[in-house]
């Protein structure tokens, strides 16, 4: 950690005590990784609240800051850029579309990305939402919902707009293949016409990950649980899904690293280890008549 980094969690103001649960305090991983980046004189990218955060929050990041290996903020940071980029593209095509951030943590995306027009939630559990609310401000346009994104309750308050942009940004990973299967494809369902951002990871991602989260001091209960080993098995879960993009991490343009951490990084891309996927959901005949049965159901 070199002396900019140090500076972040340098802080004379009152601390601000928090109580989360064990998964949810796996939120300051990236808020962390990009405090640091930000601190830097020529950042990847730049989170003014991601610095604020780390500074007025009375929580010991000394693990969590020496456990951040290189290769772990930049996929942090490069998660951040390639979804500003692709939610950018979203809503060019779609200037007045809805993007839902699944988990959202103490993310910042809408800071970054808002069009003026865009409808945004951001969605995560009550506790988080709570905290969310001492850095970032609900408008017309952008609301919280808390609560679990597993829960039905929530999609009314979307109003099953024409054009939607789930993201989840480290998240889906936390919960077994078949709980994510089974939300997806409820998705596919109840929204005629969607899009699907997430990252995801293989199951030695998920081996190599757990020890980066026991080595900052996360409870075990908060380890990954779902390693992906190829887009072929999402695809089969419903024949209206469909790859749009693949998106590698250590790939990404403007990134420098050490010899060896670029060694480890073309290998991990190689070895499709971690990476950003994005689907669409494609409208058919049956799929209309699902989704006006699943309307009638609700009234």
């Amino acid at each position: 950690m070199n002396s900019g980094d140090k500076n972040v969690m340098i802080s004379n103001t009152k601390k601000l005590d928090i109580i989360l649960g064990p998964v949810q305090k796996t939120l300051f991983l990236p808020v962390v990784a990009r405090a640091l980046e930000s601190s830097k004189s020529t950042p990847m990218l730049f989170d003014k609240t991601a610095m604020q955060i780390v500074e007025k929050i009375n929580y010991n990041f000394t693990k969590i800051i020496s456990s951040i290996t290189e290769l772990s903020r930049i996929a942090w940071i490069v998660r951040s850029t390639c979804f500003d980029r692709l939610i950018r593209d979203f809503l060019r095509r779609y200037p007045g579309a809805t993007v839902v951030n699944i988990g959202c943590g103490l993310d910042t995306t809408y800071e970054r990305v808002d069009n003026g027009l865009v409808q945004w939630y951001d969605m995560d559990l009550p506790d988080v939402i709570e905290l969310r609310k001492l850095f970032m401000n609900e408008t017309k346009n952008r609301k919280f919902i808390a609560g679990s994104f597993l829960e039905n309750s929530w999609y009314k308050k979307l109003g099953y707009p024409e054009h939607v942009l789930f993201i989840a940004g480290g998240v889906f990973y936390f919960y077994e293949e078949k709980v994510i299967r089974t939300f997806l494809i409820k998705l596919s369902l109840l929204f005629q016409s969607c899009e699907l951002l997430f990252d995801v990871t293989s199951p030695s991602g998920v081996r190599a990950t757990n020890r980066v989260l026991q080595k900052a001091g996360i409870y075990e209960k908060s380890f990954l649980k779902w390693g992906l080993k190829s887009t072929d098995t999402i695809l089969s879960w419903s024949p209206r899904l469909r790859l749009l993009g693949k998106y590698y991490t250590y790939k990404q343009e403007g990134i420098t690293m050490n010899f060896k951490n670029r060694i480890l990084g073309r290998i991990s891309d190689a070895l499709d280890i971690q990476y950003i996927v994005h689907f669409k959901i494609r409208v058919d005949y049956k799929h209309i008549n699902k989704f006006i049965h699943y309307k009638a159901k609700e009234k």
